[in-house]
């Protein structure tokens, strides 16, 4: 198809060309608009015809037709076949249209109501604020639930360390509730912990304090200081003055122990009573050396020995005073204990094994740097004096009660039944110059033999030779001196009762004895009252003297200045005045 050119036309002189649309609208007998011809779709179809030969063009309206006709039967065929679905559509429209209107009023409705929900679920939120934060509490509690029950139960779990004696692991959970109270200082939780496992540390410590205060070794003791040390509680010092304390403590109850047993013990009986004083004494002595050098030890191999390293060289020094005042004070405990119950056992016999088993234990202190033998002498000397004086009083006191006696359940004895024996009665025997003068020079290990026939002054030599022999076994020489004027001034006082009773007769002034005494009868009566006290002091009196400083000191009268005491010297004195006189009468 040929191209034709457009010339050139002045604008004045030709007219305007109309538009292949505009030529299709104004030719068609159905009025078509310009619109409709100008569309995509259209417009591509005009192209298309433009561009056909014109046999083309010509059999267009056949071709068109025929596309007519052939879609014209299709959609036939597409009602025919599909009209169900097209009711179906039409329905489902139908109903869409509906269900699009009440959604439009719903919404609408919605849209009416949404602010009121709002308001309500902002109400809802600020109430349920407390709730949530709880909640979230609750959450973020059993998110970690292991490692609160871990930290909770510390001080149970600390507790029971405790009481099983597992101090290791009590002081590594105290450790750490330490160091969770530090890490977390404003947690009323952890310092509540903290709190609880302080409380425990509390009981360990007096846990570990008690037991300073029992039976227990070295291993226990050495172990529950260090642990004592471990805590920090207290300095070197004061945990040894804590040991001591305990120690000290502990030996107080195994003393009184021994003196509960004493008291238990005690019968009434002097001699019974002498013999468990002296074995109370021995246990006391006894527990108190085991204790004390327990203590020392102890205390040397804990805090001397293996002491801690520290900076101040004064900790040592300090520690050696706290050892040496225990046992200075623990020395002087057991010599006031032996001051006040030594006097209670006067038989040397019973103090001699004492002076022995307290010399040992001296000499075992002696290492350890704590000899007191010098302290034992002054205690044991006053103890001999004390119960040699008691006994001599003793002695003399049985001797002088029959010579005084006036109580009608034991009536008063004349002097035949009372001071000589039945066979001897009617002549009392009495000593002569040469038997006086052998007497002089008689050893002091035999009585002289005229006494057995005069039982009572008999009973009074036994008595006075058997404290004698018992003074041999512990006869202090500073006591000498002492125990002379002690035993003249009993034998003055028993002289003294014998004459009183020869003077007074006592006898004549019981009427049972009177109304059968003749005259003949009461002179052989007062006779034998003067060959006693003659027997007494040429006899007796000087063979006693000798047996004391003699026998007991092997020493002689002349050393100690022989003189009579001035008491017994009266005595003697008045006896001698009172037989001149009588004589001379």
């Amino acid at each position: 198809m040929a191209t034709v050119t457009s010339l050139p036309r002045r604008q004045d002189s030709l007219p305007e060309i109309p538009a292949l649309p505009e030529l299709l609208a104004a030719s068609s007998s159905k009025p078509i608009s310009l619109d409709a011809l100008s569309g995509p779709d259209a417009s591509a179809y005009l192209g298309h015809l433009t561009n056909l030969h014109l046999d083309a063009l010509q059999s267009e309206p056949t071709s068109l037709s025929s596309s007519s006709a052939q879609l014209t039967n299709a959609l036939t065929t597409l009602c025919h076949t599909s009209y169900p679905t097209f009711l179906s559509l039409h329905a489902t429209t139908s109903t869409l249209s509906t269900s699009l209107s009440s959604l439009s009023s719903s919404i609408d409705s919605l849209l009416t109501t949404l602010p009121s929900l709002e308001g309500s679920a902002r109400t809802f939120a600020q109430e349920t604020r407390k709730i949530q934060k709880d909640r979230r509490k609750a959450s973020l509690i059993l998110e970690h639930h292991d490692k609160l029950y871990d930290v909770l139960s510390l001080p149970m779990l600390l507790d029971s360390c405790i009481r099983n004696h597992n101090y290791n692991e009590a002081l590594l959970l105290s450790s750490h509730s330490s160091s969770l109270s530090q890490r977390f200082p404003d947690n009323p939780l952890i310092q509540s912990v903290r709190a609880e496992c302080d409380a425990r540390v509390q009981a360990m410590l007096t846990q570990l304090l008690g037991v300073l205060n029992e039976q227990a070794k070295l291993p226990a003791l050495f172990r529950a200081v260090n642990f004592l040390r471990k805590m920090e509680v207290m300095d070197e010092q004061e945990l040894a003055l804590a040991f001591l304390t305990g120690r000290g403590l502990y030996l107080d109850g195994a003393l009184n122990a021994v003196e509960t047993e004493k008291k238990g013990n005690m019968e009434g009986n002097k001699e019974r009573d002498r013999e468990e004083y002296a074995r109370y004494l021995k246990r006391y002595v006894d527990v108190w050396r085991e204790g004390v050098q327990d203590v020392v030890s102890q205390y040397n191999t804990i805090f001397l020995e293996r002491a801690p390293s520290t900076s101040s060289p004064t900790i040592p020094t300090q520690l050696h005073i706290l050892l040496s005042t225990f046992a200075t004070y623990r020395i002087q405990a057991l010599l006031d204990l032996l001051k006040e119950d030594l006097p209670m056992i006067p038989d040397p016999t019973y103090l001699t094994p004492l002076l022995t088993q307290l010399t040992y234990c001296s000499n075992s202190f002696a290492r350890l740097g704590m000899d007191f033998r010098g302290l034992l002498a002054p205690i044991f000397v006053d103890a001999v004096r004390i119960g040699i004086t008691r006994e001599l009083e003793e002695a003399a006191d049985a001797w002088c009660n029959p010579l005084t006696s006036t109580s009608k359940s034991k009536p008063l004895q004349k002097p035949s039944q009372l001071l000589v024996t039945s066979s001897a009665a009617s002549s009392p025997p009495k000593p002569t110059a040469a038997q006086l003068k052998a007497l002089e020079s008689s050893p002091v290990t035999m009585p002289p033999q005229i006494l057995s026939s005069y039982p009572l002054l008999g009973v009074y030599l036994n008595a006075i030779l058997t404290i004698l022999n018992g003074l041999r076994m512990l006869a202090p020489v500073e006591l000498l001196g002492d125990i002379l004027s002690t035993l003249e001034s009993t034998l003055a006082r028993s002289g003294s009762s014998l004459l009183r009773y020869g003077r007074e007769r006592p006898w004549r002034a019981d009427k049972r004895i009177s109304l059968t005494l003749s005259e003949e009868a009461d002179t052989k009566e007062a006779e034998i009252v003067d060959a006693t006290t003659e027997l007494y002091f040429t006899v007796f009196v000087p063979f006693i003297r000798r047996a004391l400083v003699e026998g007991v000191y092997s020493s002689t009268l002349q050393r100690i200045q022989g003189d009579a005491s001035p008491e017994l010297e009266a005595v003697l004195v008045e006896w001698r005045n009172g037989r001149t006189g009588k004589t001379d009468g």
